[in-house]
């Protein structure tokens, strides 16, 4: 039972943490006026600190599919 939960955790970290570079936005383009843009960049360790955290939130997610895929199996 604690593999498939392990698995299912880790492959979620993996999935997060690739997830997370297309999702989680790293700058803020503001219009100022005029047709003038002024862009914003988040700092790295604001931004690794976004990544992680939506990274840890999809393994808990991947764990409990492992759980449940695990209890699904073990009932047949």
């Amino acid at each position: 039972m604690l593999k498939f939960i392990e698995k299912g955790f880790v492959y979620g970290l993996i999935l997060g943490g690739s997830l997370g570079f297309f999702v989680i936005p790293y700058k803020e383009v503001e219009s100022v006026g005029d047709g003038v843009t002024e862009t914003t960049y988040l700092n790295l360790i604001d931004y690794i600190i976004h990544l992680i955290r939506f990274s840890i939130v999809i393994a808990v997610l991947g764990a409990l599919v492992g759980f449940f895929l695990y209890r699904k199996k073990s009932l047949k």
